[in-house]
């Protein structure tokens, strides 16, 4: 800009000399134009008068008046003239005008006169010598002035052409200087900012198309490099945001997988697995462990998880270790808070196991339940970096659920274990009964029938109506005696005791008023509770079917596969049960529950009626 200001100036300068020179150069012109004229008037005053001299015509003398003013009035103006364009000659052209009117005043008009009053003695030759010597001084006069004002405009032309001459060619200059610098302003502005726009543009649009890992590479120093930084950070900051969401995402969703389980009601070792797999993919961690601690203040492992491709060494130290000092799990048991460790300069028994198998960091939360410390939680790193200081917290959301599944678990326990005593008393009680009646009452009206029916043989036949009465006497007896043996049966099934269960459930096939068949394939033998519990599910079962179901079949099928004893009792009847109707099934599950199986009833309209067992056999 500089350079063009500067090529500018002196191309103004330039013309404006040029302007000025032709200013000059044009009153130097009309100078001279005012002198020729001047001269030409003063030379046609003598031309005419010579003419009339010579030829005697007075028409010649006609415009000689008109000449006389008109070369007062053009010397005038020469003189004018002359002092605007150029002082150093105005007094010659004062002594020009001055020599001019002089001649004009003294002899011309004179002359004029005296030929007007004596034309033959106006006509000597005298007259025309007197004009020719008073004439010519003033043309010499005139003469040199002329010759000083065309050397003026000669001088004055000269400088013109010099002046438009370097005004050409600082034109040309300064056109070949602007395009010079166009181009190498266009070159700057494609290198600087029209090139990284463009790269700018196209790694936009990468963004714009979800890579959030472009970068621009910041190699310029104005506002496009402001803008490639921006965007640099702009990008890193889109980035992070989407990891940060991805992290949320994929947490939500394993904590939406935890919370699902822990509806569900699994076993505590499953939701256990699953929250240190869940924990240790979300954290991108190679190992997670879940440890509880005892009061003795051993830790044992009750859940684990190892990473695809990762060495399999958990569970750590056999599964159970001492909480020492220098370790994540003591820092946690002294102060009730999360912690974590660099193994480098570990000497607890955890903190060198970690160290040989190459773990460097170890962050752990405690899990508390009910308000006490139950446990912790821990993930392993190998990484040289230390885990993001969040991990803490995001520990910290998956433990709330562990304890509330874990309160959940034990809550359920103590309550199946609580039903489970309640059935086993109950059956214990039924058993008591059974043998109380077995050995009391039930003996007692036994013999009582017997010596009924001594008595009755000791009568004599003449007295027939006492036989008869003490025969109705032993007939009730023994039907109070029928009662009390099937009170006793529905107590506690005595087939089950002294033939097993095989035995016992044909014999509920057996006496089923809707035809039955037995398929058992169990290949050893079933605690007395869970027999107990089979055999009153199947005698409950084929009561409602015979009741409600008008089938004309059922089956009943009875398997261990996978350490799972699973029930079925199928018929082809009406369907339409409704288990909350009958107090019957609601019975037998809460006694199925109480043993930590399910049942299910499965009832359609039309399509008969299955009931479904399943107990978990003890190992």
């Amino acid at each position: 800009m500089l350079l063009a200001i500067g090529a500018y100036a002196l191309l103004f300068s330039v013309i404006m000399d040029l302007r000025d020179s032709a200013a000059l150069a044009n009153r130097s012109k009309t100078v001279l134009s005012s002198a020729n004229r001047l001269e030409r008037l003063v030379t046609d005053l003598e031309t005419d008068v010579r003419g009339f001299i010579i030829t005697g015509d007075r028409r010649l003398l006609a415009p000689v008046t008109d000449a006389q003013g008109q070369a007062v009035e053009e010397g005038r103006r020469l003189e004018r003239l002359t002092a605007r364009s150029d002082p150093a000659q105005a007094g010659q052209a004062r002594r020009i005008v001055s020599d001019a009117e002089a001649y004009v005043r003294d002899y011309s008009i004179p002359l004029l006169a005296a030929i007007r009053q004596q034309p033959a003695s106006a006509r000597a030759l005298a007259t025309i010598a007197e004009s020719e010597q008073r004439l010519q001084p003033l043309r010499d006069e005139l003469d040199r002035f002329m010759t000083a004002q065309r050397t003026l405009v000669q001088t004055h032309e000269d400088r013109s052409s010099t002046d438009a001459a370097r005004a050409t060619a600082i034109a040309a200059a300064g056109a070949c200087g602007a395009l010079l610098l166009l181009l190498l302003f266009s070159g700057y502005l494609t290198r600087a900012i029209l090139r990284p726009v463009r790269r700018t543009a196209a790694i936009a649009g990468d963004l714009a198309g979800g890579d959030l890992s472009v970068r621009i590479p910041e190699v310029s120093h104005n506002d496009v490099g402001v803008l490639e930084r921006t965007f640099n950070v702009m990008a890193g900051s889109l980035e992070a945001d989407r990891r940060q969401l991805r992290r949320v995402v994929a947490e939500q969703g394993a904590l939406r997988r935890i919370a699902t389980l822990i509806a569900r009601g699994v076993s505590p070792a499953e939701i256990f697995t699953a929250v240190a797999s869940e924990l240790g993919r979300v954290q991108d961690m190679q190992y997670a462990v879940i440890n509880r601690f005892d009061p003795a203040l051993i830790a044992t492992s009750v859940g684990y998880w190892t990473a695809s491709g990762a060495a399999n060494i958990l569970p750590p130290v056999n599964g159970r270790w001492p909480v020492e000092e220098e370790s994540v799990a003591a820092r946690i048991v002294r102060t009730g808070r999360p912690a974590r460790m660099n193994t480098d300069t570990a000497t607890s028994t955890i903190g060198v196991w970690s160290r040989l198998h190459g773990i460097r960091y170890v962050v752990g939360c405690p899990i508390t339940v009910g308000g006490h410390l139950w446990g912790m939680i821990a993930v392993f790193s190998r990484s040289d970096r230390p885990p993001p200081e969040h991990t803490e917290d995001r520990l910290m959301r998956f433990v709330e659920l562990l304890a509330t599944a874990i309160a959940n678990a034990e809550n359920r326990n103590e309550l199946l274990a609580s039903s489970a005593r309640i059935v086993a008393a109950t059956d214990e009680a039924r058993r008591r009964i059974e043998r109380s009646l077995n050995t009391g009452p039930q003996r007692r009206l036994t013999a009582l029938g017997e010596e009924l029916r001594h008595t009755q043989a000791l009568i004599a036949p003449e007295h027939e109506q006492l036989r008869a009465q003490l025969a109705r006497t032993v007939q009730g007896v023994d039907s109070v005696l029928d009662d009390l043996r099937e009170i006793s049966h529905g107590l506690h099934p005595t087939a089950l005791s002294r033939s097993g269960l095989r035995r016992a459930l044909e014999a509920l096939s057996e006496r089923s008023e809707v035809p039955a068949r037995l398929d058992m394939r169990v290949d050893r033998p079933l605690p007395d509770h869970i027999q107990v519990a089979i055999y009153y599910t199947v005698s409950e079962a084929l009561t409602n079917v015979a009741k409600y179901s008008h089938a004309a079949v059922a089956h009943i099928a009875l398997t261990l596969e996978h350490g799972t004893l699973r029930l079925r009792v199928d018929d082809n009847g009406i369907g339409g049960a409704d288990p909350a109707r009958g107090s019957g099934l609601a019975g037998l599950k809460d006694r199925i529950e109480s043993l930590g199986g399910t049942i299910e009833v499965i009832s359609p309209a039309g399509g008969g009626t299955s009931l479904d067992v399943g107990i978990p056999m003890p190992s």
